[in-house]
């Protein structure tokens, strides 16, 4: 019985650094899962600004219009939405010719903004050093 206990204590002690380690690898991974979440809304956000600039600069009318219809605000007259879609893709278009591509993240996705790439890359970093603590995604 005496064996016993000190073999349950012996044992206990060994794990209780594989415990402590977990522990903190689960801080970890979760921190470094904030950071890597928080960058890549960033970078997203960082483009979508960027799009919207530039349809906004093609077709200021069309696009304010839609953001009226998005956010539920009457609109004075039916919004011709096959004009919106040419004229986004005129913008995407124009945007894609005038910036070179500063990045493309591990999913594929094209970054152009310099806040966005350098966001999307930092973003990337986290992912692997995630990957290097075989954190789960």
């Amino acid at each position: 019985m005496r064996r016993l206990r000190y073999l349950s204590f012996g044992l206990a002690a060994l794990m209780a650094p594989a415990v402590g380690f977990a522990a903190d690898g689960g801080l970890a991974c979760r921190t470094l899962k904030e950071q890597r979440d928080a960058l890549a809304g960033a970078a997203m956000r960082a483009e979508i600004a960027l799009a919207r600039r530039y349809r906004q600069q093609r077709c200021p009318e069309l696009n304010s219009r839609a953001e009226l219809a998005n956010a539920n605000e009457p609109a004075l007259a039916p919004l011709n939405y096959e004009a919106l879609l040419q004229c986004r893709q005129a913008a995407e278009w124009q945007l894609e010719r005038e910036n070179p591509v500063l990045y493309r993240n591990r999913l594929g996705f094209t970054f152009y903004s310099a806040a966005g790439s350098a966001s999307a890359r930092q973003a990337d970093q986290r992912l692997e050093a995630m990957q290097q603590l075989q954190c789960r995604l």
